[in-house]
């Protein structure tokens, strides 16, 4: 792509202007909640969402003796309840003044409660969660959605007759539908039952336990009231021992699950499933997201086995589009020792199904190979695409790091946001599809990069990506996107902590950053990310240890010693409008050509429209590394004294400057 000025060499140049330039925008308000004893980090948020009004909903856990807004969080009338120190649930709904309309709990004296997903849809609010009643005291009890029970109160009834949720002895991942006035309409629960036969060691136990054993489980609910789950899992045992889920203890929807994994060894296996569930609740299919695998080492020779145990998968990230196919992130680990002889045969192929594929081609992505891929309605991969990166073999130098958040889809693209850093090893590199398309070293030095990547939803093409100028950001969760605008969240590091909420064109050109900041060196710990609406009204959420000044108009006292969960509204007009700045690259003339891109000696540049006066080449931070005098349309430049790394190369004209970037490749 052709640029008329050296876009990210002056970004770098100006980005303390953008940072401390007071936005367009406004800040309008900010509250927390907080609890739990001193050092615990139960109070974070989950989701953030808004309806068709404006009215924000937000999701997430808390500690014992909440408060919000350090007042006393009373929502029940009872001091036992109200000071347990588990991990609870709440979800809350606000207007855009900052009024609290009304709240739901979820809280147990004896199994801490998690929240999975909140989504707001069809003018419903749907939440999915982990709660349990599982102490072995008869004066137990949990707290459910308004309503509070003991277990001695349960002790009486026969156990088959006990209704859920409030079932003794059990746990499980519940899913309820609210109306926007906080109304519960159904709800439903999801009994599991492990196939691990080797649990504490101990033969022939089946644990009963939740359907979703990861703190991100995204659910979906689609356009006909199918409900799309997803969860991350391991799992231990045989083949030919089942897995077994059952839907609102009705025995009639019992479903024994057959995963792929040991025949001859029960050792643990790491996979993930997505389930489609009929609005009825009935079971449609399941399917597991890695097929097979091939390359990665093995200590034992595994019969008729179709998955090996040596990798970690991660699965962050998952959005619809309006028919419901998914797009899902996330990256993989696979294992390496040396001292177990697990040497892997390069390149590994993480299988998702008979013909596509996650490819590792070096000991550089072992940690985080990132993915994306589309499904469709029916369980099917449409397309597959990944995040590629090149290193040495060694461990110790040669990396370069790269993680995939959460996604989101806007318009025609889908979006994700990542964390990377460079090694100091110029051979190392990050590219999105191929080493025409790099991502750009911040500093020489290694330091952490925020970035986002545009993919084209219709065929998993790469189209455009962009960086935060900014030295150590690392990224939060989730992207947001809007009218040619992409928006993010990303930690940062000065004389204290802080996050920039950045702005970006689709295209990749930085635009400004809104900041975050902390005097306390303890400081904000996670960003969850942006949700931004029509209208331009924008969410934040994160967490914090100590007080905060959002932008220049909003502050929170949040407490220093244990975490508080943070959420803040903020308000542009502009945001409603395309961003209207300078052209997009696809509106520009395209005239400047190079090749070959990756050059290893010889750059060729060519203009066929003018002649060219004069070639420079620099490096990502501006610096003039070559330069010669040019006459006529079409030069060559010897690049074969630089390091191996990516460059800008400038074509001077008569009547304008064209900027490209190019690879200089490796020794062959």
């Amino acid at each position: 792509m052709k640029r008329q000025i050296p876009i990210f060499v002056a970004l770098i140049a100006t980005l303390f202007t953008f940072l401390t330039a007071s936005a367009q925008g406004e800040w309008k308000w900010a509250h927390y909640w907080s609890g739990g004893g001193s050092g615990d980090y139960y109070n974070r948020i989950t989701n953030t969402a808004f309806d068709e009004e404006g009215n924000i909903y937000v999701y997430g856990t808390m500690g014992g003796s909440p408060q919000f807004d350090g007042l006393t969080f009373q929502f029940v009338n009872n001091g036992t309840v109200l000071n347990k120190n588990e991990r609870s649930i709440l979800l809350s709904k606000f207007d855009t003044l900052g009024n609290m309309l009304w709240y739901k709990v979820v809280k147990s004296s004896s199994e801490m409660a998690f929240p999975l997903w909140m989504e707001v849809r069809n003018n419903n609010v749907y939440i999915s969660g982990n709660c349990g009643f599982y102490g072995d005291h008869s004066d137990d009890w949990l707290y459910y959605l308004d309503t509070l029970v003991y277990k001695y109160q349960l002790n009486t009834i026969p156990e088959e007759q006990q209704e859920l949720p409030f079932k003794a002895y059990h746990r499980w991942t519940f899913f309820a539908q609210f109306d926007l006035e906080g109304n519960l309409l159904e709800d439903h629960f999801v009994e599991a039952y492990s196939r691990d036969s080797f649990f504490n060691g101990t033969d022939s136990i089946r644990r009963n336990q939740n359907l979703c054993m990861n703190e991100i489980c995204p659910v979906h609910i689609g356009f006909d009231g199918s409900v799309y789950v997803f969860t991350p899992m391991q799992y231990q045992g045989y083949e030919n021992e089942p897995y077994t889920m059952i839907v609102d203890g009705d025995t009639n929807r019992a479903y024994n699950l057959y995963f792929p994994g040991n025949v001859e060894s029960p050792g643990a296996i790491n996979n993930a499933a997505l389930y489609k569930f009929s609005n009825d609740w009935d079971l449609e299919y399941v399917r597991f997201l890695i097929d097979h695998t091939d390359g990665i080492a093995s200590l034992y020779p595994f019969v008729n086995d179709s998955i090996t145990r040596y990798y970690y998968p991660h699965f962050i990230g998952m959005s619809f589009d309006e028919e419901d196919n998914m797009y899902m992130t996330g990256h993989i680990e696979v294992f390496n020792d040396e001292q177990l002889d697990l040497q892997h045969q390069y390149p590994i192929h993480i299988w998702w199904d008979s013909l596509r594929c996650l490819t590792i081609n070096d000991i550089s992505s072992l940690e985080t190979a990132n993915f994306i891929f589309k499904i469709s309605t029916e369980g099917h991969i449409a397309w597959s695409n990944q995040l590629f990166t090149r290193g040495t073999q060694n461990p110790n130098y040669g990396f370069a790091r790269a993680i995939w958040r959460q996604n989101i889809l806007y318009g025609n693209d889908v979006f994700v946001l990542g964390g990377a850093a460079y090694d100091n090893d110029d051979s190392a590199l990050i590219y999105f599809d191929n080493e025409s398309n790099p991502l750009q070293r911040f500093q020489n030095e290694r330091t952490d990069i925020c970035f986002f990547v545009r993919y084209n939803k219709g065929s998993g093409e790469y189209v455009s990506h962009g960086i935060v100028p900014s030295a150590g950001a690392v990224a939060g969760m989730r992207p947001a996107a809007i009218n040619n605008r992409v928006f993010a969240m990303s930690k940062y590091q000065t004389s204290g902590y802080g996050y920039l909420l950045s702005e970006w064109r689709n295209d990749g050109f930085f635009i400004k950053a809104d900041t975050i900041s902390s005097d306390n060196i303890i400081g904000v710990d996670k960003s969850i990310g942006p949700v931004i609406k029509e209208g331009g009204y924008l969410v934040v959420s994160f967490i914090a240890t100590s007080s905060l000044n959002i932008g220049n108009t909003v502050s929170v006292n949040c407490p220093s010693d244990h975490s508080s969960a943070v959420f803040a509204l903020y308000h542009n007009p502009e945001f409603a409008t395309p961003y209207v700045g300078l052209p997009s690259y696809s509106e520009q003339e395209q005239t400047l050509q190079i090749w070959p891109n990756p050059a290893h000696n010889i750059l060729n540049v060519s203009n066929p429209i003018e002649s060219i006066n004069k070639v420079i080449v620099s490096d990502v931070n501006g610096k003039v590394l070559l330069q010669e005098m040019v006459e006529g349309q079409q030069s060559s430049i010897n690049v074969s004294s630089l390091p191996s790394g990516m460059y800008f190369i400038k074509a001077v004209s008569e009547g304008q400057t064209h900027v490209e970037k190019f690879i200089k490749s490796s020794d062959y």
